[in-house]
């Protein structure tokens, strides 16, 4: 009988590109983090904020509809109730840009919160399996070989990373969205919620570029699993109680804490401020009261600072990123 050589034989099969090699790594961590039950657990608290985005967006859009539901049940609760609903129906009419926008943005600014909460918990989860594992056990020798370069294992680790912030915080967020305007009573609210949309996805990029980057630095850095999610719960925790309770210390050491950092940067993209400021001008025509709130809010939303911030993330997303070039190699 033949027997099958096991001489060298040169492959000659289909040849895959990087995407490829990359998707493989990608899909490999993220199957691996669905083995967990706390990520299931972050992930049915985002799609729960995306049904928050959803339900929040409806019952605005009801409330200052004209054929809501609120509108129905102003009418049977008096003359009085009627006036007052039919005064936000003509604020609606003459600002929707503003009453319609600046809603959506401080329920978006709400659940970025939430989504940026839930992505820190998860990189502790996942800043072990993105390089340091790789490092400790020496698997790089290997894996690095080709026709796996740096460049595509980096690639592979990076969309990890996406597809976490992905399923966390920007599926829910534009479901959320979808879902609220099937129900909004008018094509009004879909119009005037985009500009809100696009605020929140430009932030949701933002976050993204800077928590990939900080979570590769720490995991490239630490030499062990354990010091790489204590690293990073340093970097989120300690430094954001620092940056948050130390305010006479010098700006650029409060500034360390890229989460407070990211805080005020979607505050400067939000917009909030003026939205706000400017709402205080409209408001006080139902409830005086209520303008006066909305003005102390504003007041604290200062971000006065976002020079030095943006600085501050740039350097340390640099410097994360080339540490990280300097650790991906043999050993």
């Amino acid at each position: 009988m033949k027997t099958k050589s096991i001489d060298y034989d040169r492959w000659s099969g289909e040849r895959l590109g990087v995407w490829s090699r990359s998707w493989v790594i990608t899909t490999a961590g993220l199957r691996q983090l669905m083995g967990y039950k706390f990520f299931k657990i972050l992930l049915f608290i985002g799609w729960t904020g995306g049904m928050a985005v959803a339900a929040a967006g409806f019952l605005f859009a009801q409330t200052m509809a004209e054929g809501g539901w609120l509108a129905d049940m102003a009418v049977k609760a008096g003359p009085r109730a009627e006036a007052v609903m039919q005064a936000i129906t003509a604020l609606l009419l003459v600002f929707p840009d503003l009453l319609v926008t600046t809603a959506f943005k401080g329920i978006f600014w709400g659940h970025s919160e939430l989504g940026l909460v839930l992505n820190l918990a998860a990189m502790a989860l996942l800043v072990p399996q993105l390089i340091t594992r790789d490092r400790a056990s020496h698997a790089l020798t290997i894996y690095l070989a080709r026709p796996i370069t740096a460049r595509d294992y980096l690639v592979g680790k990076l969309g990890v990373i996406v597809g976490v912030l992905l399923l966390l915080w920007t599926g829910p967020l534009v479901f959320g969205w979808l879902l609220a305007m099937v129900l909004s009573p008018n094509s009004l609210f879909f119009s005037y919620s985009l500009d809100a949309l696009g605020v929140a996805l430009l932030f949701n990029l933002i976050a993204m570029v800077v928590i990939a980057g900080m979570a590769l630095g720490v995991s490239a850095l630490a030499k062990t699993a354990a010091r790489a999610r204590l690293a990073w719960i340093g970097l989120w925790i300690v430094l954001s109680a620092v940056a948050a309770h130390a305010k006479v210390l010098p700006g650029w050491i409060r500034h360390l804490s890229f989460v407070s950092d990211l805080r005020i940067v979607r505050d400067e993209v939000f917009g909030m401020q003026d939205a706000m400021m400017d709402a205080a001008d409209i408001v006080p025509m139902i409830n005086p009261r209520l303008a006066e709130q909305i003005t102390e809010v504003a007041v604290r939303l200062d971000t006065s600072e976002i020079t030095g911030v943006a600085v501050m993330l740039t350097l340390m997303v640099g410097a994360a990123l080339w540490m990280v070039r300097g650790r991906i190699k043999p050993e």
